[in-house]
């Protein structure tokens, strides 16, 4: 039987948190190739749950926690940043001993996540190398897609695969190893219809009372700064029966407690969609608690939509407000507008939603915003019932805001993806200074009335969020 490992990579940031952090597409690859007669293992190097690091595994609000994290040396590239650099996830010295324990496999298949994360990626197809050699490696992913020039280049992976992956991975998997298929007894998936994808393979994960599904993939939007529309190139939704199927075994046969969704539009089409599976997994008998860090559109909050989350057990709701301006809204090409947020607001609060339950999403950082800009869109989402979270901007490649990021900055963002990053992307294009940004942060906190409640200080401080793989 041919072998597959399924590898996530280490993090190198100056901040990382892991809200709920699955590699659903990873894990969906893995269960096409189980389903192709292939064994698949997988192994997390970000793992908080690892034997090793069990002693000081500490779990937090609704199983999300800290990293286990070690200072390194930064990057050339941003040598000039004064805060400490760590690689978050398994020391590679207990990473290397585990796997080295394990077959040598025939392929192994490596994600990627944030652009600048690709110093972990370099590292894990390494780690790969010195214990098998010319063992091939695919490579796949946001940073694959985004920067595919850059991680052919510089990563020494065998394969760069840009976007979804599962209809061309069997003959792509035959290609570099020789090792057919068994076309009879694998259902080909077709990304057309995401039904005839098999599971997830979840419970190749150690732990899994947090796990990470989607419900559809795509986004019909195209804001000037998002970049979904490169990876998920349209929408498309999984049936009714199919999403509930997916909840019902997560939460009877691996234990989940918490489930968060992977979707970029997880309300769309809320009438034959989102009411219609969440109504099923209510006759079902299904309990578990939902978070939706991804944020939700505003203008499909609608007052059923809002009564069927609370009813089912959205725990933690992300609204996206972006900015309380209309004209940088009209810029960035959103359609989602204050009006609708606020209509959504009222909608939340009217089923019993409480402000620290309720995150609203305000992007600062952009090159030319003012800190009033930035001001307003706290008072009006204080005003209206939630707690700001300001979204520090991040340049993201093949963006209609990319071209307007590369000529603000002296810096090679083009060239460097560790400028892309969300914590310091803003200080080097000088669209904010620190001091700005500092302020905007304690004003954020100081807006929030002193009797709402909060959860502990870990869920939802101002840090790099890694949900989705």
């Amino acid at each position: 039987m041919p072998h597959a490992l399924l590898l996530v990579p280490w993090i190198y940031d100056f901040a990382a948190y892991d809200f709920w952090a699955c590699p659903v597409g990873l894990l969906s690859l893995g269960a096409v190739l189980r389903a192709a007669g292939w064994h698949v293992e997988f192994f997390d190097l970000t793992d908080r749950h690892h034997p090793a690091l069990a002693p000081c595994t500490k779990e937090k609000c609704f199983h999300t926690g800290k990293y286990h994290a070690e200072e390194v040396q930064k990057p050339p590239a941003i040598s000039w940043v004064p805060r400490r650099f760590k690689r978050y996830g398994i020391p590679p010295k207990i990473a290397e001993a585990d796997l080295s324990a394990r077959e040598r496999p025939d392929v192994v298949l490596i994600t990627s996540r944030m652009t600048y994360w690709y110093p972990g990626v370099q590292e894990a197809v390494g780690l790969v190398r010195r214990l098998w050699g010319n063992v091939p490696v695919l490579l796949g992913g946001t940073y694959a897609t985004l920067c595919y020039e850059h991680a052919s280049a510089t990563t020494g992976a065998t394969v760069v695969f840009r976007g979804e992956a599962e209809e061309a991975l069997l003959p792509l998997v035959e290609r570099v190893t020789g090792q057919a298929a068994r076309v009879c007894s694998a259902k080909r998936p077709s990304l057309a219809n995401l039904d005839s994808l098999p599971f997830p393979a979840w419970e190749l994960r150690r732990w899994n009372k947090a796990v990470m599904i989607e419900t559809s993939r795509g986004c019909p939007y195209s804001c000037a700064y998002c970049a979904t529309g490169q990876l998920l190139p349209r929408w498309r939704a999984k049936s009714p029966t199919r999403v509930a199927d997916e909840i019902e075994f997560v939460v009877r046969e691996l234990g989940a407690e918490d489930i968060a969704f992977a979707d970029d539009a997880l309300l769309l089409n809320a009438a034959s969609h989102f009411l219609a599976w969440a109504k099923e997994v209510d006759r079902r008998g299904i309990r578990c608690r939902f978070h939706t860090p991804n944020s939700l559109f505003a203008n499909m909050i609608s007052r059923e939509v809002a009564e069927a989350m609370r009813s089912l057990g959205f725990e933690t709701v992300r609204v996206s407000l972006e900015t309380a301006s209309e004209e940088r809204l009209e810029k960035l090409g959103r359609r989602i507008r204050p009006k609708h947020f606020v209509e959504a607001m009222s909608n939340l609060r009217a089923v019993g939603y409480r402000p620290e339950q309720i995150g609203v999403y305000i992007l600062c950082g952009l090159p030319g915003q003012s800190l009033d800009e930035v001001k307003r869109s706290v008072d009006l989402a204080v005003a209206e019932g939630g707690t700001p979270r300001l979204a520090e901007y991040s340049p993201i490649p093949g963006t209609a805001e990319w071209k307007h990021a590369v000529e603000t900055t002296h810096l090679p963002l083009a060239e460097e993806p560790l400028l892309h990053n969300n914590s310091i992307s803003w200080w080097a294009s000088g669209a904010m200074r620190p001091e700005d940004m500092a302020k905007l942060k304690r004003y954020a906190r100081q807006a929030m009335p002193h009797e709402v409640g909060h959860y502990p200080p870990s869920f939802g401080a101002d840090t790099n969020v890694c949900a989705v793989d």
